[in-house]
């Protein structure tokens, strides 16, 4: 695997598209030729289907928007990191 941080969209961009079909969205993503997603929200997914749905698109995470709180609390911390673990993402912003 590269550690090259893919070309990404920022999924908040998209939110809106998102809300309403969230896979759709990162097929329509992938198929506009991105090779990444900086995550923004994971619309209620577990980790591992999401993990399987961007492999699957051939879509690696080069970031996701954590809320302070999540970081500042250490159960959610710890939550959140593994959650991004699956992700196989390094950067939480």
């Amino acid at each position: 695997m590269s550690t090259k941080i893919p070309v990404a969209l920022q999924i908040y961009s998209v939110r809106d598209d998102c809300q309403k079909d969230f896979f759709g969205t990162l097929k329509a993503v992938a198929e506009m030729g991105y090779e990444g997603v900086e995550l923004a929200g994971f619309y209620d997914t577990p980790a591992n289907e999401l993990k399987k749905v961007l492999d699957d698109l051939g879509l690696r995470v080069a970031g996701s928007h954590t809320g302070l709180q999540l970081i500042l609390e250490d159960d959610q911390r710890q939550e959140a990191i593994e959650y991004n673990q699956v992700l196989d993402n390094k950067f939480l912003i």
